[in-house]
């Protein structure tokens, strides 16, 4: 019976510390003040060819927004420290996917490296046969940085850009 309670109250420890990390976003991993601020299947996205683009301000990404005519997406998450949008392009089917990789995303030197997850389906995979055009805003983090610069999770490139003013932390 001792051990029994002993191994219960082990468990309830690991719950609560599980259950106080995720509830203070610790171990989420990445800069702080990064997250993602928005996702949309369809962008709009006139070509096949990725796309990197960056948002100083809170209105130029309103106006993209709006240009583009996506209702997945609104700038009320981007203030402050503007806001990276990752396109995918044109998509003959779905089963694509772009996600941040947070854990995999750093600050070195003056460049923010940040990893996104760049899925694809498998070929023998059912996917529904209508064209997508995925895309991910992401408010960039706190530090001190003047070049980011997006890769997937294997390490190729899929844009670049410098940012005038440094974000301080």
């Amino acid at each position: 019976m001792k051990r029994f309670i002993a191994l219960a109250t082990t468990g309830a420890s690991v719950v609560v510390l599980l259950a106080g990390c995720s509830a203070l976003h610790l171990g989420a991993g990445g800069p702080p003040g990064m997250k993602v601020v928005g996702k949309s299947n369809y962008c709009g996205t006139a070509s096949q060819a990725s796309e990197v683009h960056y948002f100083a301000n809170v209105d130029d990404y309103q106006d993209w927004i709006d240009y583009r005519d996506i209702n997945d997406l609104n700038a009320k998450g981007a203030q402050d420290r503007g806001v990276v949008l990752v396109e995918m392009g044109q998509r003959p089917t779905g089963g694509y996917n772009l996600r941040l990789l947070s854990r995999k995303t750093k600050i070195k030197g003056d460049t923010l490296d940040m990893v996104v997850d760049w899925h694809a389906p498998r070929l023998d995979a059912a996917v529904s046969q209508a064209m997508s055009t995925q895309c991910i805003a992401v408010r960039l983090p706190q530090g001190s940085y003047s070049n980011v610069r997006v890769t997937d999770q294997i390490g190729n490139q899929r844009g670049e850009f410098n940012i005038s003013q440094p974000n301080a932390s």
